[in-house]
């Protein structure tokens, strides 16, 4: 993303007292420890009400910059220029102007940068089900190779929340990395899931997270 302003206005801005501007006000939250903001092209976390200015102008920017990114045709431009939590909704409301293979590659740059997959699981199911061409492209050459060179039986292993997250799209071929991720839900009710599955109901590989991620949509 562009620099929006100077230090020397961010300076000016922290002086000036505004209020906050209407579109961003229902997006305001009150957090267990302190106020958020959380609006799917501006997130203030924690929030104070002192940095509306500055908040404002970051708000109107982003606003000019995705009528540019349209414009321009830069959808992946588009797409992060929203706030993490709000990208996969920014991509299901343009994927229509993608090709097949812009759509692939997209939709697999938003799934890395996500951490709410299981959050949005049904959301996820559709796009990963898509019939179009090249899902492939889904995955780096590296990963494709690694893929053709899996078994046709796949042990996999996925750290959860017990009867929470349990059925979740995302596994890894690791047991220490599943455990990891069972460990840092940091309670009794964490553990590591391992299925015996078949190469060819598995969507994709990719350890783009460096995680030895295995995919199953399901």
């Amino acid at each position: 993303m562009r620099k929006i302003f100077s230090m020397d206005d961010y300076a000016k801005l922290l002086q000036t007292k505004e209020d906050l501007h209407k579109d961003l006000v229902d997006y305001l939250e009150d957090g267990d420890m302190f106020p958020m903001l959380r609006h799917p092209l501006v997130f203030q976390v924690p929030y104070f009400e002192n940095m509306n200015a500055i908040i404002n102008k970051q708000y109107a920017y982003k606003k000019d910059i995705l009528k540019k990114y349209i414009k321009e045709g830069d959808l992946a431009g588009y797409l992060f220029a929203h706030e993490r939590p709000y990208r996969l909704n920014a991509f299901m409301k343009i994927n229509h102007k993608f090709s097949d293979k812009e759509y692939w590659n997209n939709l697999k740059s938003i799934w890395t940068d996500s951490e709410n997959i299981y959050q949005n699981k049904f959301s996820w199911k559709s796009l990963l089900s898509s019939n179009r061409k090249c899902k492939e492209d889904f995955m780096t050459k590296e990963d494709l190779k690694f893929f053709k060179e899996l078994p046709e039986t796949i042990t996999v292993y996925r750290g959860c929340t017990k009867e929470l997250n349990e059925r979740g799209y995302s596994y890894t071929t690791e047991r220490e990395q599943a455990q990891w991720f069972a460990d840092r839900f940091g309670n009794d009710e964490s553990k590591v899931i391992e299925l015996t599955i078949k190469k060819k109901d598995v969507f994709a590989y990719t350890n783009s997270r460096s995680e030895n991620e295995i995919i199953i949509v399901k």
